[in-house]
């Protein structure tokens, strides 16, 4: 009843020129990076501009001219209604857009693991409520179709916002030592009520403190930092105390914050990533630095999740079967090892139609 009584509201309430960029978990990811094209190419000064967050994360303290910053989540509903151009990543508006509107759904990455109507559960659900879905790829296009029920022609096929840090590579480095990224996704998330894959473990091939420690110790020897960090929805009640590592850096939100970093600056910085079904995997390629994959709950994931891919359509680097294999992650990075170079130019051109097609492709788009 909700989404169609201010369906018909939103078909004659007139939309004022103003962008709305929202999102219901931090803002931050695609729709920070597009508040920053529009603040450093001055659109304020042509239309305002809406951030609204349950947390904005410190971007209200720009207090930039001709830009709004909200909090409410009672505002949100008023600002959809009223604005022509309305943009999101997480979160939504259940409402159908107007045909004097553009709503853009930037999502927050391309779907390795089935989302929206492929979920268990879920076919039945309506989410297509936008005027445009972001694609990196044509590659992409049959499955975000299927996931939210959306028609071609609403696919836009343009590089995401986030991806701007991971295409401006520089010297730039995180330390004297080599750097690492572990980013896996989550597994058990009682924000979500959900389930996925394998729940025994948290940090995937390690099953004890003794693991952490005995790579905490190879790495010190290689000169390398490994930066774990979680999934924002994993729970980690039973991860325990992690301040006996010289090596091993468990990090977050606030830990990024505090060193001047969100999560994709961060990983333009460092020498190779570690991570598994997420789709950081993807977008990693830009940097063309080795990647490493772990599937150690492949079975169970695939079952409860499920994926949209054969492993053989997305991996681009080493596959680490077992803790020693991990354990030689250091070596190889420290010694500058990487065979999986020519495989990884491979899958990027297929996962990204034209990764030049920035943020200032999709306002264009948008007709702005």
């Amino acid at each position: 009843m909700f989404k169609f009584f201010f369906s018909l509201v939103n078909k004659i309430i007139p939309k004022k020129k103003r962008i709305v960029l929202y999102s219901n978990w931090g803002f931050r990811d695609n729709v920070f990076y597009l508040y920053k094209y529009l603040v450093e190419n001055e659109y304020n000064k042509k239309l305002t501009i809406v951030c609204i967050s349950n947390d904005l994360m410190g971007v209200e303290e720009d207090n930039i001219k001709n830009v709004k910053y909200v909090t409410s989540k009672l505002k949100v509903l008023w600002y959809y209604l009223t604005s022509k151009y309305f943009v999101y990543c997480f979160g939504s508006m259940p409402i159908k857009p107007a045909s004097s509107q553009k709503v853009l759904n930037l999502w927050h990455g391309m779907p390795l693991k089935k989302i929206g109507k492929l979920e268990v559960g879920y076919d039945n659900r309506e989410i297509n409520d936008f005027t445009y879905l972001l694609s990196y790829s044509p590659f992409f296009n049959d499955i975000l179709e299927k996931s939210f029920g959306v028609e071609k022609d609403k696919i836009l096929i343009a590089n995401a916002p986030r991806n701007k840090p991971l295409m401006e590579v520089d010297s730039q480095t995180l330390g004297t030592e080599k750097s690492i990224a572990w980013l896996p996704t989550y597994r058990m998330s009682s924000k979500l009520n959900s389930s996925n894959g394998s729940t025994e473990f948290i940090v995937p091939l390690l099953k004890s403190k003794e693991d952490l420690q005995k790579l905490d110790s190879i790495l010190k020897v290689q000169n390398t930092r490994l930066y774990i960090k979680l999934h924002p929805l994993q729970d980690t009640d039973n991860i325990g105390s992690v301040e006996d590592f010289s090596n091993i850096i468990f990090i977050d939100e606030d830990w990024l914050k505090n060193k001047g970093f969100d999560l994709y600056t961060f990983l333009a910085k460092t020498d190779a990533l570690i991570s598994d079904y997420s789709s950081v995997t993807i977008d990693y390629l830009l940097t063309d630095k080795p990647i490493y994959y772990i599937f150690e709950d492949l079975k169970d994931y695939s079952t409860s999740r499920g994926l949209n891919y054969k492993l053989s359509e997305f991996v681009a680097g080493k596959i680490l079967e077992n803790k020693n294999d991990l354990f030689r992650v250091a070596y190889e990075i420290s010694n500058k090892e990487d065979s999986y170079r020519k495989l990884r130019e491979e899958i990027k051109n297929k996962f990204f139609f034209d990764e030049r097609r920035d943020a200032g492709y999709i306002l264009k788009i948008l007709e702005l």
